[in-house]
Order: structure tokens, then C-alpha cells, then sequence
């Protein structure tokens, strides 16, 4: 079972593999810089400091304690009891069954610890695992933004996901 965590200074290092790698980036719709310096290690750990003071983040580790990803509540509306979430897997963490087990315990904080009724995310259409995994999750699929997300070179759709709390 996954464990969800408060990041640490040395979480920088295992989540530039993420910020870096410049598919994956575009797959998350993360908008990646089209240059890279120097800096990338320190822009990461600013951040994962930007996530945690505008939100809920958490490192997402495996059962050998390894940094497998990171997970993100964001744009939480307190009124309305709900968040925009965000996840992310490293690579090698992909395909293992992780993203789903890791969901789990997302979603049990946000109803619990945040006390949220409803998660909202969007997957750029193209993202077959991660739409399968909403799928078997439990997440209704609620629109298409057509045309919506732009990587330069192609235009996609991306499909707007919701997931009612209440029942936890």
C-alpha cells in the first residue's frame, strides 16, 4: 500500500525526473518550460514549496519507501467543500497498480482531513491509463474541453472527471 507523506528537502531530487522529462509534463498539461538551465533541481524544490502553500501535495512512496510520485489538491474551495486534483507517477512507478491504491488514500484525506464532498480533475483525452484508472475508480466523466490543451505542435481534448466524497 502506498504511503502519502509531507515532502522533504531530498524529494526535489526524485520529482525533477517528473519535472524534466518533457512528455510527461505535456501529458500531465503542465505547460513544461522550453528551456532548461542549471537551476531545474532548485526551480523544483520552489515548486514543491509553491504546492504545499497554496494547497494539499504529498509524496506518493511505494512499499520499499521509494519516491514514486506526488499527489495535489488544489484550488480547494472551502465554501463548497471541494479541490482540483492533480497525481503524478514517475515512470518506473507506472503500471504497478500504484495509482490506483495511491487514489484510495487521496481520496479518504480529502473527505476526512479536508473535509471535501467532491474531487474534480481533467486528462488530456489521449491518456488512455489514466482515464482507465478514473474509470475503474469510480470517477464520473462529466464534459469535454474541446481543443483545449496546446503542446506546440498538437491540440487536444481533455475530459473532465468529478468524484463525489459524501459516501467515504
Amino acid at each position: 500500500m502506498p504511503m502519502l507523506r509531507k515532502p522533504n528537502e531530498t524529494d526535489a531530487v526524485s520529482l525533477l525526473q517528473i519535472r524534466s522529462n518533457t512528455v510527461l509534463q505535456h501529458l500531465l498539461m503542465a505547460n513544461p518550460a522550453d528551456v532548461t538551465d542549471d537551476n531545474e533541481l532548485a526551480k523544483t524544490s520552489n515548486w514543491i514549496k509553491r504546492r504545499m502553500a497554496h494547497g494539499w501535495f504529498k509524496i506518493i512512496e511505494d512499499d520499499a519507501l521509494t519516491v514514486s510520485g506526488f499527489a495535489q489538491i488544489y484550488d480547494i474551495h472551502h465554501k463548497n467543500r471541494f479541490g482540483w486534483l492533480g497525481l503524478g507517477l514517475l515512470p518506473l512507478a507506472r503500471g504497478k497498480g500504484l495509482g490506483a491504491q495511491a487514489l484510495v488514500e487521496i481520496e479518504r484525506a480529502a473527505s476526512i482531513d479536508l473535509k471535501l464532498r467532491k474531487l474534480l480533475l481533467h486528462v488530456r483525452s489521449d491518456n488512455r491509463t489514466a482515464i482507465a484508472l478514473y474509470d475503474r475508480s469510480g470517477w464520473r466523466r462529466v464534459g469535454v474541453l474541446y481543443a483545449h490543451y496546446d503542446d506546440g505542435t498538437t491540440t487536444y481534448d481533455v475530459i473532465l472527471f468529478e468524484k463525489q466524497l459524501d459516501v467515504l
